[in-house]
């Protein structure tokens, strides 16, 4: 995969899955103002994953990192891993999601189907609701709406419990 740096390509990423770890191999060009860079792993609404500090290597620099999957788990990173890879001095900026407590709500974020969207202290998740889809609000389909084949469960961020709301 690609790494950028400010937008343009800065070098590649090899990532190789062996039994419980996930190798990380990442090589890119020498900054030209000497900077030590560093190379992240993103993925929407996740925050950025470092995967280390780039070190000389021949012409260039290289990351060499090894983590186990259950670590990659505890951060968020596991099964699915990074989307886009970058490389700078400071870490990139991301859209920081709120701190669910409740284990279901937390499976929702990483459910592909799944969409949120932040108003006003409150999460609200949406998906399709068609019966050749995934219901991913299954567990707590009481406290949805559904309209034109699209669900919504809208949660409350400073109480962590969801807000039942009249049909629509």
């Amino acid at each position: 995969m690609e790494i950028s740096r400010d937008g343009a390509h800065w070098g590649q990423m090899q990532v190789n899955q062996e039994n419980n770890q996930v190798h990380f191999h990442a090589s890119g060009e020498l900054p030209k103002y000497g900077e030590i860079l560093r190379v992240w792993g993103m993925r929407d609404g996740a925050q950025p994953l470092l995967i280390g500090v780039a070190e000389p290597a021949g012409e260039g620099l290289q990351v060499e990192r090894t983590l186990t999957k259950q670590y990659l788990e505890s951060l968020g990173y596991w099964p699915e891993l990074p989307k886009s890879y970058v490389a700078g001095i400071c870490p990139p900026a991301f859209e920081q999601r709120p701190d669910f407590h409740d284990r279901f709500i937390k499976q929702l974020l990483h459910n592909d189907a799944v969409t949120l969207n932040r108003e006003a202290g409150m999460s609200v998740f949406t998906c399709k609701f068609a019966p050749e889809c995934e219901f991913p609000f299954a567990f707590i389909f009481s406290c949805c709406t559904v309209k034109n084949a699209c669900a919504k469960l809208i949660w409350d961020e400073k109480k962590d419990c969801p807000v039942w709301t009249v049909p629509e």
